[in-house]
């Protein structure tokens, strides 16, 4: 694609002028790059993340890059009550539209692709699908190139300039992904052309499950950075922006807002009640008894829900608890609730 066709490619020197975004030279602006998102669930993001979205709209801006992210929605998955519209982003102030949606396979894009481009004109679609034909539905390899063939064509049907990033599927650990992803590089090479190129979009570095994910398919902290930068990456080749800082950013795992907690003291009990973080799933319960001088314990099972009781305390003592919440199966890195206490006394 030629970019002074229809977006422009932003590389002109920018500063920021309060919230103005201003060229040193005005006459020379050009349009900002419009991106399309076009994913599932690891897109959208759900209730308490940044979203790998969000690192790599940073890492553009940050690099001077005009860049307008188009699409029909702007929300998360609300992953504790499962339904769509949540706004519970970690940090809102960014350009939030995508066109990803939870559990998104190649074929059944809501809206199809052809009709994204048809809508919103992007210069680039970046798509990032596969796990759930992989992992779910188990379609064979193969079949997802062809698949992923298709949705090119489609976008190609309705803009025969734009270009196109193909990701690979980061979850390694699904079945067929290995192979689907090391046959990207030469399928992108041959659906190249000369007025629409397509890349292959893989992560910075290898997710780990546990690690840069909180359950079998879904994104950390740090495997939103390793998205992001993957993608980044390939967006470079396309001439837009840098690549990728490396190494890359070091960031913490889990929920990073606290619960709000408090306690309530009964006979050799402290009831405990709290409103939970956006996306928490569950809360490790941290107590000591501080009239002994105890030091913390972290009792070994999360707890679901807003309430827990903590009983056989000794009446008289006065006894300090906190909470550390968990998404999935990470927990937030030395983040805690606020500490609050309760002395148990018996019954009158």
């Amino acid at each position: 694609m030629t970019w002074g066709r229809r977006a422009g490619l932003g590389l002109v020197s920018l500063a920021l002028v309060g919230a103005t975004l201003v060229s040193s030279d005005p006459g020379a602006a050009k349009p900002a790059v419009r991106i399309l998102l076009v994913g599932d669930s690891v897109t959208q993001g759900s209730s308490g993340d940044w979203t790998w979205r969000y690192r790599l709209w940073q890492h553009l801006v940050s690099s001077g890059v005009r860049v307008d992210l188009v699409g029909p929605y702007d929300d998360l998955f609300d992953n504790v009550t499962s339904t769509q519209g949540s706004d519970a982003y970690l940090d809102p102030v960014f350009d939030r539209d995508h066109a990803a949606r939870w559990g998104m396979a190649f074929g059944d894009e809501a809206p199809p692709v052809g009709d994204l481009v048809r809508r919103y004109h992007p210069d680039v679609v970046v798509e990032m699908l596969g796990v759930n034909d992989l992992g779910w539905r188990h379609a064979p390899p193969a079949d997802v190139d062809e698949l992923a063939k298709r949705f090119v064509a489609d976008a190609r049907a309705a803009d025969p300039g734009v270009d196109v990033v193909l990701a690979e599927v980061a979850q390694t650990w699904v079945p067929g992904a290995p192979e689907y992803d090391a046959g990207l590089p030469a399928l992108a090479a041959d659906l190249t052309t000369g007025s629409s190129r397509v890349v292959a979009a893989a992560p910075a570095a290898p997710l780990v499950q546990g690690v840069d994910t909180y359950d079998a398919a879904h994104p950390t902290a740090t495997g939103e950075v390793k998205l992001a930068a993957g993608v980044a990456d390939a967006l470079a080749v396309l001439g837009i922006g840098p690549h990728s800082p490396w190494p890359l950013p070091v960031v913490p795992n889990g929920p990073r807002v606290p619960a709000t907690l408090t306690a309530t003291a009964g006979d050799g009990e402290a009831m405990l009640s709290w409103q939970p973080p956006p996306g928490a799933t569950a809360e490790y319960v941290w107590i000591r008894d501080a009239t002994t001088g105890e030091p913390w314990t972290r009792l070994p099972d999360p707890v679901t829900g807003t309430s827990w009781t903590s009983g056989g305390l000794t009446n008289g003592d006065t006894y300090e608890f906190r909470l550390q919440a968990e998404k999935g199966s990470v927990a937030a890195e030395d983040l805690y609730s606020d500490v609050v206490t309760a002395t148990p006394t018996p019954a009158p």
